[in-house]
């Protein structure tokens, strides 16, 4: 087990926050284990820890934002970053605006957006699974996004 995780360690992710909910009902949390996994139309997965108390809060909003993050955003990843049980005071650290197609918190600053409304949710181990249609984005093109290798931020579960 342990060379499972070894690994499944060194697997290269993304860093994005994760913001959903409204007002003082939304929340956001850095994660990592997010995908593209259809292009027509566009939808992403992304896998939530079943404790984590944004899950409930993706199931009620039925939508996210996954705000994109270029390379020396460590201090906006590392806001957004804790124990799965912290509370819902995330989104008073950054400045925020309502996106465009969910009105799902999004940080202003962001390199960017996908703004998802969520299709379908899927049971997988000690985590679910949140498929979203991607909805509307924008991304500066000329940056480098933030990385597991470039952050040296990395979940494993």
């Amino acid at each position: 087990m342990n060379e499972i995780k070894s690994v499944l360690h060194k697997l290269e992710y993304g860093i994005y926050v994760v913001s959903m909910g409204k007002g003082q009902e939304g929340n956001a949390f850095t994660a990592s284990w997010l995908t593209q996994v259809s292009s027509e139309p566009p939808m992403v997965a992304l896998a939530v820890h079943n404790k984590h108390q944004s899950r409930r809060l993706l199931i009620e909003s039925k939508a996210f934002v996954v705000n994109l993050l270029s390379e020396g955003q460590d201090g906006v990843a590392k806001t957004y970053y804790g124990p799965a049980e912290s509370g819902y005071e995330k989104l008073k650290a950054s400045e925020m605006a309502d996106s465009p197609a969910t009105g799902s918190p999004l940080i202003n600053g962001a390199a960017g957006y996908l703004d998802c409304i969520i299709v379908e949710t899927v049971a997988v181990g000690n985590h679910t699974l949140f498929i979203g249609e991607v909805k509307a984005a924008s991304l500066d093109q000329n940056v480098q996004m933030m990385t597991t290798s470039n952050s040296k931020l990395h979940y494993g579960g």
